[in-house]
């Protein structure tokens, strides 16, 4: 008797279909697992085995083939241990019922028989959509984060006893069952404080967002608050260069308030990688809020990056769609610094290993910050114990093609003051927010029918076709350009820069004043960098 079920596992972001063939037959009780199953799926043999029985069930003492395919993908995870105890059971399912078929069955299974959450069911169910597959059963832990999928049936299911009774149920009962459980589940955590889920409509400080910083509670560093404006609204790329305590890290984490809202297209590939790191196994439906991502200087490349064993996830992805910032950024590892070049170039990273070839997406904000010198104070107020070559040696570990995908230099001075002590408002981040949406409506209606959507990924072609510069602004450009020297990399760096400062005023065409703006935000590049 050979019983067939469909499941299936998590292949990067994404899901792949696995069909499982059950063979229960005379001979000596032996249960295999055949078809490149790895460590997870081979030890399910004793899960399975435990569960079946703890739920009250008898375990077949016959002789169990369990088949996975396709047999050429090795098969990591638990995720198929309830559509193996499916098969085993069958005698147990009402066969006039065909509640099976075209139904795909996920998830891990403890010992007394309970289905446990698992990373990545959302990606996986969000791929069995793609696939016509009718309904898929799930640990019930799992169901808030699928909660918005509606182009599949979703049946929550707590332990392999409910699983059978829920097959099994007549049709008329089934569906009423289904709802009051879904609505149980949402119910019991309608009330949950989610950080993917704080909306700024109001930045006060409460116990919700007091973990975010408003910039009206930044004090001076009025050029780089309005550099991280610009960086957040065209996508680009962003140093801070000053003195310890000047409010660098503060400007970059206030940036994720500003960041605007992402598209359902976007929440989607967002809520993927979320599902499948398993970071938003308690979230409700879709992830509303772009990632901020600050890894420590201690951290690995591979953790960075992406990759290891089983294709972990980096934090370039899982950064996607939103910033990742680097915190005194020469205190990184210079080969993990090295490897940003791929993912910021191609806004993708490809890991391949012996058992996979992956691509992730990985298309952020890069936000970073640094001293100028080892003990921090070159050109400030206190005295710098650094000699020339320490200083040298320090800069000289962000190599020349990482500073070439940086489109903003801000050097971030000591506040004044008069600053400080002043009490007059500071712009909030509302307000901010408000123009850089607008001005990201302006650059999806501009880039409409291209494969872009923000101008800091504009070619060199797209940018000198959509930066229209005025006769003053096309004297001006060229006067820098003669003047500074400039190579045609820092040339068309400005006109994007440009661009962006130009939507954030809501102008068509790029004037004197945008060029100057932008230029100027060149100047720590040349005073700290040397190159040009």
């Amino acid at each position: 008797m050979i019983n067939k079920i469909k499941s299936g596992i998590l292949y990067g972001i994404g899901g792949i279909p696995i069909d499982i063939e059950v063979d229960i037959s005379r001979g000596m009780p032996i249960f295999s697992i055949v078809g490149l199953a790895g460590t997870e799926v081979k030890e399910s043999k004793e899960r399975v085995k435990s569960a079946v029985i703890n739920s009250g069930y008898t375990f077949p003492l016959n002789r169990i083939v369990v088949n996975l395919s396709p047999a050429d993908l090795k098969k990591d995870g638990s995720y198929l241990d309830l559509g193996i105890c499916i098969g085993i059971l069958s005698e147990y399912l009402n066969k006039k019922n065909n509640d099976i078929e075209n139904s795909v069955f996920l998830g891990e299974l403890s010992l007394d028989g309970n289905l446990r959450g698992m990373e990545g069911i959302f990606s996986i169910v969000l791929s069995m959509c793609e696939k016509n597959i009718e309904r898929v059963y799930i640990p019930a832990e799992n169901y808030l984060e699928c909660s918005e999928i509606n182009s599949i049936e979703i049946i929550p299911v707590k332990s392999v006893r409910d699983c059978v009774d829920i097959i099994n149920m007549p049709a008329s009962k089934k569906r009423d069952f289904i709802e009051k459980r879904k609505n149980e589940i949402l119910n019991k955590n309608k009330n949950q404080v989610n950080e993917n889920h704080i909306h700024f409509k109001k930045l006060e400080k409460n116990k919700e967002n007091e973990m975010h910083i408003d910039f009206e509670e930044i004090k001076g560093n009025k050029v780089t608050k309005r550099c991280a404006e610009i960086s957040v609204a065209g996508g680009h790329n962003m140093l801070m260069i000053g003195p310890p305590g000047t409010g660098k890290t503060m400007i970059a984490k206030a940036m994720k308030g500003i960041l605007p809202n992402p598209n359902r297209e976007d929440s989607i590939v967002i809520t993927r990688i979320m599902s499948s790191a398993g970071l938003n196994r308690n979230s409700i439906g879709l992830v509303k809020n772009r990632p901020f991502r600050q890894p420590h200087h201690s951290a690995t490349k591979i953790s960075i990056i992406g990759g290891g064993a089983k294709a972990m996830l980096g934090e370039i992805t899982l950064a996607h769609k939103g910033i990742l910032f680097f915190d005194e950024l020469p205190e990184f590892d210079r080969n993990t610094i090295e490897a940003l070049r791929q993912p910021l170039e191609d806004r993708c990273i490809n890991i391949s290993r012996l058992n996979y070839n992956i691509t992730y997406p990985s298309d952020f904000i890069f936000i970073a910050s640094m001293n100028p010198c080892p003990c921090g104070f070159y050109n400030s107020s206190k005295k710098c114990i650094c000699r020339q070559s320490e200083i040298d040696k320090y800069r000289g570990k962000i190599s020349g093609p990482i500073l070439d995908r940086i489109d903003l230099f801000s050097e971030v001075s000591e506040i004044d003051y008069e600053d400080i002590s002043s009490k007059k408002e500071e712009e909030d981040s509302i307000t901010i927010k408000n123009r850089i949406e607008n001005a990201r409506k302006i650059q999806l209606k501009r880039f409409i029918n291209t494969s872009i959507d923000l101008n800091s990924q504009m070619s060199t072609e797209q940018a000198i076709k959509y930066c229209e510069l005025t006769s003053k602004a096309e004297k001006t450009v060229q006067m820098i350009y003669r003047k500074y020297g400039l190579s045609n990399r820092s040339y068309i760096k400005i006109l994007k820069v440009s661009r962006t400062i130009a939507d954030l005023r809501n102008s068509k065409s790029v004037d004197e004043k945008d060029i100057m703006e932008a230029f100027s935000y060149r100047r720590a590049y040349y005073k700290y960098f040397s190159r040009g």
